[in-house]
């Protein structure tokens, strides 16, 4: 089972975990897949592209404070408490959330500009982007653009773009993105999650078709 098809334990010795087998003291309180789902949406929407409707500020790197997000969640789930938020953001399978001394942010998929330390350590050579197939001609003409967001998101995980293609159509493109053509553009990948890079734009000298699913 996907950690995104997990609920969350709160154990009795303060620790949140996705199999309440390892409370060993006793579950104190659960959080069912469903409304874990349903939270983590949201929180993806106020960090990285709303956060002004809820009434909160970020700075330039993208933090908030972490009681700010929790009321602002109270708005449309008045039932949640910290450990709910704090239990997403650790147990995130992408990587997707940073908490770091009371404060949470994002760390990719901004539709406003933030300033977010990637990780150390070289890009892969290979990178995979998923689309739609009805959107496959127009990227191998112009490349990957990043639309809506700031970046283009890309991955070194088939089964992760192929997840993302699924967004947008039936059926799915996978694409490669070399990262030495990018780099002979000027662009570099810069990895933002646990298994994303992010960058400016692909042209599409870069790209490569995988396969279609």
């Amino acid at each position: 089972m996907g950690s995104a098809a997990r609920g969350l334990a709160l154990c009795s010795d303060g620790r949140i975990v996705e199999d309440p087998g390892l409370c060993r003291g006793g579950v104190v309180e659960h959080l069912d897949p469903g409304s874990r789902v349903r939270l983590s949406k949201r929180m993806t929407l106020i960090l990285r592209h709303d956060p002004w409707r809820y009434g909160i500020s970020l700075d330039e790197g993208g933090w908030a404070s972490l009681d700010e997000l929790v009321n602002a969640l109270r708005r449309d789930f008045p039932w949640v408490r910290e450990w709910h938020v704090v239990g997403i953001i650790i147990h995130d399978p992408k990587g997707r959330f940073e908490l770091r001394g009371g404060r949470v942010r994002a760390r990719y998929g901004h539709s406003f500009r933030v300033e977010v330390e990637p990780f150390p350590g070289e890009p892969p050579e290979v990178l995979y982007h998923g689309t739609s197939l009805e959107s496959l001609s127009s990227i191998l003409s112009r490349g990957i653009l990043p639309m809506k967001r700031v970046y283009v998101h890309l991955t070194d995980n088939i089964s992760d773009a192929v997840e993302t293609g699924r967004r947008h159509g039936r059926r799915v493109a996978v694409l490669m993105v070399s990262s030495r053509c990018l780099e002979r553009y000027g662009l570099r990948p810069r990895r933002v999650g646990k298994s994303v890079y992010i960058v400016e734009r692909v042209p599409p000298e870069c790209i490569t078709v995988h396969r279609v699913v």
